[in-house]
């Protein structure tokens, strides 16, 4: 069940990853092969948060949508 919470949780986890990503800047770990497969491991878990936080969203979004098209099949 995607709700509020699971999308909040996910963008903070993003703004994390973003934020660890970009203080590691472009010449961390220059020349430190575990200090680039880490630099990697951030960046591409940053990517697919934020992929994910994006089809999430767009998710919600659809399912209000159809939600309010829907006419009532219960009342007759």
């Amino acid at each position: 069940m995607i709700n509020r919470k699971t999308l909040i949780v996910l963008a903070a986890v993003t703004f994390v990853l973003f934020g660890a990503s970009a203080a590691m800047g472009q010449n961390f770990g220059e020349g430190n092969a575990l200090l680039w497969t880490i630099g990697d491991i951030v960046w591409f878990g940053f990517l697919g948060c934020a992929l994910a936080l994006i089809v999430l969203s767009a998710t919600v979004l659809v399912r209000a949508m159809n939600r309010g098209r829907r006419p009532n099949s219960g009342s007759a």
